[in-house]
């Protein structure tokens, strides 16, 4: 199912004195199936984008289609919110039911669901998120910690199926094991089931592990659009804007910058590390200890 944005312009406060223009003729596809990371320095446009996508917000002018259908369209933002699923910043600020099970329910019981469909619903969801209905559903969500009030936020979403899920900074304020926990989830549904994932995040390294293509607005407009590695290699562009590449990315590009003729283009430490690995000119090697102790550098590399 396409999301596709034409010539989106919105503007906040139009004909009063703090009149803003937040999204300036914005065209974007994402297609079925794909991993979008949406990227851009404060202010510049995202939350507002993405809440385009499912009929949140209403386009001063332009449209938006998700199925074909035109969300300007009479009642089509409703039956867009079925398919698009929102999930905002600290989602958990938006339980209130008084058992996990209830929370997570809550949508399905307002599509008119039977009481079957919706135990199911949520048992699906849950599990997808790694909780377990049985030991969790009948707590509190307050009782919980912060990753598993998340990951409960996220269920309800889940017990929706979407076809689209778009996540607005989805790892904000988690501990590691709660953020690493979160995007596997993401990561496992997209990949399981197809599903497609919008992400908005400022963390690069995130983005460069997880999307296959990456778009950047600045100041309400997209000023750059393409495959991953592309973007990254745009490091000097990107940090004009108050952004940045992955951090391995930006060694690689430091030390390429000095004249040591390493490859720019990885993205995650284990990349970066056969690289320099590869420049050693020790990748490979059949001496003294070979494939092993080819590993036990690459962890060096890693940790460096």
């Amino acid at each position: 199912m396409p999301l596709v944005v034409e010539k989106l312009n919105h503007v906040y406060g139009k004909g009063t004195p703090f009149e803003t223009m937040a999204l300036e003729d914005i065209d974007l596809t994402v297609a079925d199936g794909e991993f979008l990371g949406l990227i851009g320095p404060t202010g510049s446009g995202k939350s507002t984008l993405i809440q385009h996508l499912n009929g949140l917000l209403k386009p001063t002018s332009g449209r938006v289609l998700v199925d074909g259908v035109d969300l300007n369209e009479k009642g089509a933002g409703r039956e867009a919110r079925r398919k698009v699923g929102l999930v905002f910043q600290f989602p958990e600020y938006q339980l209130f039911e008084e058992t996990v099970f209830a929370d997570v329910a809550f949508g399905p019981k307002n599509l008119g669901l039977g009481e079957t469909e919706i135990k199911e619903r949520v048992e699906d969801a849950l599990t997808a998120v790694g909780l377990k209905p049985r030991e969790l559903g009948e707590r509190s969500p307050f009782a919980l910690s912060g990753g598993q009030m998340r990951r409960v936020a996220l269920a309800g979403v889940l017990a929706m199926r979407p076809s689209v899920l778009v996540l607005d900074e989805p790892t904000s304020g988690l501990d590691p094991r709660g953020r690493e926990e979160i995007l596997g989830y993401v990561a496992g549904l997209h990949r399981k089931k197809g599903l497609t994932v919008v992400l908005v995040s400022h963390n690069m390294e995130d983005v460069a592990r997880l999307v296959s293509r990456v778009v950047v607005l600045q100041r309400g407009r997209i000023t750059m659009d393409g495959p991953t590695r592309d973007i990254f290699q745009r490091g000097a562009e990107l940090k004009e804007i108050g952004l940045d590449v992955p951090p391995v990315t930006g060694v690689l590009q430091e030390l390429a910058g000095r004249g040591i003729p390493v490859a720019t283009r990885a993205l995650t430490v284990e990349e970066a590390a056969d690289e320099v690995l590869r420049v050693m000119g020790r990748k490979g090697a059949p001496s003294q200890g070979g494939a092993n102790q080819d590993d036990r550098r690459r962890r060096e590399v890693g940790r460096a």
